[in-house]
């Protein structure tokens, strides 16, 4: 098992110089990796010579090996650093390998470290991916972005507003599991530590008054805590960046703030983020972290003027999406029929695509199909078997008659692989990758495809945003709300063909990588009547009076979805999965480039 990072600098170089240029990505892995020491993991670096990159980012450090970019095994090349290849399965994102390091962690777990180790309760810390979490997408995009446009910015203006949003969160009350359960034992330890104080000066006492009365210690309804009392008024501080235990977050964000406090000066920062510097000063106090300090010199850093920077203004909330006072515009979304009337008013004659009725010359024999690749088998529920094997066949079908030999077609957001593994089955001279950011489905993927004794298939767990690697094809089974919308985006970069069957049209929402509408046809559209649209296509559910409506309007987002990659010149078919009761999200795209 081998961690790869990225560098700027040659081996010839470092021979020279034992001095490593890095991106911030691979500085950050290397310093989790060196954190918890897995014998497990091997290292390399993996020399890149590009003009885009940081040259302040050094350090020192024995032992280094590196790799030639030519050596290294083709899953690595198709993802972005830091990557981990372990067999036939690649992870990468910085959060998901710092994770994966973790779990093979050797180093003793240390006091400070929550009682799960640095993974926390249910070992879920920044298990959920960046699109669906604010907190992992502030840990492993947003403060990176700051740092790297601080180091490169010649004019900075203002303080980036992701140093203030770190400062709100250390301010909010800490969201951990068990709250009042961990209230009770952080005053139990309090009393024992005072306990202990009293008993010694009990000692003391009775060796000048010996009758004095020995202190008691107080009873147990004493250290109890109110269950009806707000959590604000626990006195559970963030300590650390997830509340009063070490976690991963927290090496995560390390480096970062290291860069940071370097720029702004320990005094300047003192004064701006208090709590930050508290954070930071409790973290680098600790033993373990002062033996890694040799990583974070930056010899090339200087301070900034800070004097004259401008302090944005941001919502005063914490980094976690449930906090009740952020702002959430989906729970007040609805739909007025006027609304939906008028929205519609806007979709024109000619922006629709005419939906197509398309038949394949065979169907799948699922009685020669064997048990890893068939639903019949007992991976689901009775109740789903016939409706998750009408849905299969329809996007399988759609691939092979598409497919060639020696093409690599990745099956995104793949779940445990039902789609991937059956056409990886019918087309054995293809290579199918299975793309899923949640390792419990691709470890029951796996374990099928073992059985199977399947060669052409290989495991990514990681977000669609780390995966640049080539392909010929894109399919792609109820990806999520704007799911779908990154697979498209994938497919018409790469100049791939792509099967796509969308779902959760309520979900729906602009990001800093999407604008909706996505077409020049349906330009006219505005993004609220656009969203309105897209809240309506979500009633399709059987034997409703609304369902011929919601039809109609996942129409419309599926043509504007069309008419996206006819601007890339793509040919693209518009048809819904055979029967219709298969599934409420019954629409399908097939586009091929011209």
């Amino acid at each position: 098992m081998f961690l790869y990072l990225e560098t700027f600098t040659s081996y010839e170089d470092y021979k020279k110089s034992k001095i490593l240029t890095v991106p911030l990505e691979s500085l950050i892995a290397y310093y989790v990796y060196k954190y918890c020491q897995p014998t497990e993991i091997g290292v390399y670096f993996v020399y890149n010579d590009t003009e885009n990159r940081i040259e302040s980012l050094q350090f020192c450090d024995k032992d280094i090996s590196f790799k030639s970019k030519d050596d290294i095994p083709w899953q690595v090349a198709s993802c972005l650093y830091p990557v981990v290849l372990n067999n036939d399965t690649i992870v990468t994102g910085l959060c998901a390998v710092s994770r994966h390091i973790c779990k093979h962690k050797t180093s003793a777990r240390r006091p400070e470290e929550h009682e799960e180790g640095l993974l926390g309760f249910r070992k879920g810390c920044l298990q959920a991916p960046n699109e669906a979490s604010i907190w992992t997408k502030f840990c492993e995009i947003d403060i990176l972005k700051s740092v790297t446009n601080i180091l490169t910015s010649s004019n900075l203006k203002e303080v980036p507003i992701n140093l203030i949003r770190f400062e709100n969160h250390l301010n909010k009350p800490v969201k951990v599991h068990n709250v009042y359960k961990l209230a009770r034992d952080i005053k139990k330890e309090n009393q024992r530590i005072a306990d202990e104080v009293n008993a010694n000066k009990d000692v003391k006492n009775e060796a000048r008054v010996p009758k004095q009365r020995k202190w008691k210690s107080k009873s147990q309804k004493e250290v109890e805590v109110d269950c009806c009392k707000q959590i604000q008024d626990l006195n559970i501080s963030h300590q650390f960046a997830e509340g009063p235990f070490l976690t991963l977050a927290d090496l995560v964000l390390l480096p970062s703030y290291y860069i940071l406090f370097k720029l702004f000066g320990h005094s300047k920062f003192q004064v701006l983020f208090p709590l930050t510097h508290e954070w930071f000063q409790n973290i680098t106090s600790l033993t373990n972290m002062k033996e890694l300090e040799h990583l974070m010199s930056f010899p090339k850093i200087n301070s900034i003027d800070v004097d004259n920077l401008i302090m944005p203004k941001t919502d005063d909330v914490s980094l976690y999406k449930s906090d009740p006072k952020r702002h959430n515009p989906k729970k007040r979304l609805f739909t007025k029929p006027e609304d939906i009337e008028n929205a519609l008013n806007v979709v024109k004659e000619g922006m629709e695509l005419e939906l197509s009725s398309i038949d394949f010359d065979n169907d799948v024999n699922w009685s020669a199909i064997p048990d890893g690749a068939n639903p019949f088998a007992g991976h689901l529920p009775d109740s789903r078997n016939t409706r998750k094997s009408q849905q299969l066949e329809n996007l399988t079908l759609a691939a092979l008659s598409m497919a060639k030999d020696k093409d690599i077609i990745v099956d995104f957001c793949s779940g445990s692989g039902h789609l991937g593994i059956l056409i990886a089955y019918l087309l054995p001279k293809t290579t199918v990758i299975l793309l899923e950011n949640k390792q419990q489905s691709l470890l029951r993927a796996r374990e099928r495809v073992y059985k199977m004794d399947l060669k052409n298939v290989y495991f990514f767990q990681c977000n669609l945003d780390f995966f640049i690697g080539k392909f010929d094809i894109g399919i792609a089974l109820h990806a999520c709300g704007i799911a779908s919308d990154l697979v498209l985006d994938k497919c018409l970069k790469a100049g791939a063909k792509f099967v796509i069957c969308p779902c959760c049209y309520g979900s729906l929402h602009a990001t800093d990588r999407l604008v909706y509408p996505r077409s020049l046809k349906f330009k006219h559209l505005n993004v609220d009547q656009y969203l309105c649209i897209g809240h309506t296509a979500d009633q399709t559910h059987k034997d409703h009076p609304l369902t011929v409506r919601g039809a109609r309007c996942m129409a419309v987002i599926d043509s504007d979805r069309a008419r996206l990659a006819e601007e890339f010149g793509y040919k693209v078919t518009l048809s819904r999965l055979k029967p219709l009761s298969c599934s409420d999200k019954n629409n399908l795209l097939i586009g091929v480039p011209s």
